[in-house]
């Protein structure tokens, strides 16, 4: 018994030593092959504030690379592509809605209209609202619910506003006092 075990043991050993050694690969240094793996790139998007049967609703949209409130603000002012407008959504911001500026900072946004903002129906003004909030909060101005917003023409301004619920149209932003 004692000898099988012995000769088990020696032919075990044999053949690990046997697989370690005669793999067949042979040492390398060191190879390069590329940059290293840097995982998985969300893709960039943008979201736009539509009418629908229930209410103001956010879509996203895919985007080539970073949107800013400018060209955030000038895809709303295009409408709902094809398949948005299949879901139902619409616009209250339709031709001749006129130029739009956008300007961003400190936490506000200030949209200067060529048409007379005192035509805008609350959706639209909720759609200019929340689209631009949200736009200037991806650019790292805050949270969407902090930013306020002025919607403006000529000597007239509306706000500041803040789109505090993405299905609700805007409200008035808190009134702060001159120091």
């Amino acid at each position: 018994m004692a000898v099988n075990r012995r000769l088990t043991a020696a032919a075990s050993g044999a053949v690990a030593l046997g697989a370690l050694a005669g793999c067949g690969i042979q040492p390398t240094g060191v190879v390069e092959a590329g940059i290293p793996a840097t995982g998985v790139h969300p893709q960039a998007t943008v979201r736009l504030y539509f009418v629908s049967p229930t209410g103001l609703q956010s879509v996203t949209r895919p985007a080539s690379g970073p949107v800013g409130p400018q060209e955030t603000l000038d895809l709303l002012l295009g409408g709902p592509n094809s398949a948005e407008t299949a879901r139902g959504m619409t616009t209250e911001l339709a031709p001749p809605i006129g130029v739009a500026k956008v300007v961003t900072g400190n936490q506000q946004v200030r949209i200067v209209m060529s048409t007379d903002v005192t035509r805008l129906t609350p959706n639209a003004v909720s759609q200019l609202t929340c689209t631009a909030a949200n736009a200037a909060a991806k650019e790292g101005d805050g949270t969407a619910a902090d930013i306020d917003v002025r919607v403006t023409s000529g000597h007239t301004t509306l706000g500041p506003l803040r789109c505090a619920v993405p299905s609700a149209p805007p409200t008035p932003a808190p009134a702060t006092t001159a120091p």
